[in-house]
């Protein structure tokens, strides 16, 4: 089986690195301390560590394709997947039996602009809570950040484009009879610490969402998206401090809180008989 993981930096593992090479965390350094993940050492810690690695353990997958990263939005998860379905002939025939795909999508208010100058890899930009007092080197970025967020940036129109994509994506997956789990890895809270989020804080901004929104996401799978509507687990995050209060680093899980969410993800796909 070739598992496919989709999502963020939890999905990707941010944060973990080798105690043993990293004593302080990461996250506590100057500039976050990123580029000390890219040391051998901690990446082979990491890719040890993670959810998608522990669960691609459990169900026997031959292969991992990993299309998460680090900021990533639910924007750029969309856009990934559909382009990996695309390059790889699953949307004109080829069969899908063998594949299982999970997906962890990310808070709803991020999202990504095509930048016509090359950003990165590609030119694609995120855009999230961070990028308001971020320095992108340009003025002209810093002012449209800004100009974005006090302008354009609210519930009505986040919440709208998350359950649209999750809709479409679910509408696609089942239509290609490709086999999958989803869920909601957070919802970021921007004035408290990670152990402090809120779920239900959170989904109090669920009341601007359109009745057209509240329908398609009624129709969403309750079975493949998991906890969608648990009223105290319905994220990853929750889950997690359900289980253990020690399950972070600094803004991401560590190696505890990703074997949690591996163990609970694989219990769940088998009782439900997803895989």
């Amino acid at each position: 089986m070739q598992l496919i993981g989709c999502g963020d930096s939890w999905c990707w593992g941010a944060e973990l690195v080798d105690p043993k090479e990293e004593p302080i965390p990461i996250m506590n350094l100057p500039g976050g301390g990123f580029e000390r993940q890219l040391k051998p050492i901690n990446v082979e810690y990491r890719l040890k560590h993670r959810y998608l690695n522990l669960f691609a353990d459990k169900i026997r997958a031959t292969d991992i394709v990993d299309l998460s990263k680090p900021s990533r939005s639910n924007d750029a998860i969309v856009r990934t997947l559909i382009e990996f379905l695309v390059n790889e002939g699953y949307t004109t025939g080829r069969d899908s039996s063998d594949l299982f795909i999970t997906i962890g999508w990310s808070s709803p208010e991020r999202r990504e602009f095509y930048y016509k100058k090359q950003w990165g890899n590609d030119n694609w930009m995120e855009f999230g809570p961070w990028s308001m007092d971020q320095d992108h080197g340009d003025e002209d970025i810093d002012s449209f950040m800004r100009l974005y967020f006090d302008n354009f940036w609210n519930e009505g129109e986040f919440l709208h484009r998350w359950i649209q994509q999750v809709w479409q994506t679910e509408l696609m997956l089942k239509s290609l009879n490709i086999k999958y789990v989803m869920h909601q890895a957070f919802y970021h809270h921007h004035t408290q610490m990670i152990n402090q989020w809120d779920d239900k804080k959170y989904k109090e901004k669920f009341t601007t969402i359109t009745q057209a929104d509240k329908l398609l996401w009624d129709s969403i799978d309750n079975v493949k998206f998991i906890h969608k509507n648990h009223p105290e687990s319905g994220t990853m995050h929750h889950y997690m401090l359900s289980q253990a209060k020690d399950v972070f680093e600094v803004f991401h899980p560590n190696s505890k809180g990703h074997a949690i969410w591996a163990d609970y993800m694989y219990k769940y796909c088998i009782e439900n008989k997803l895989l």
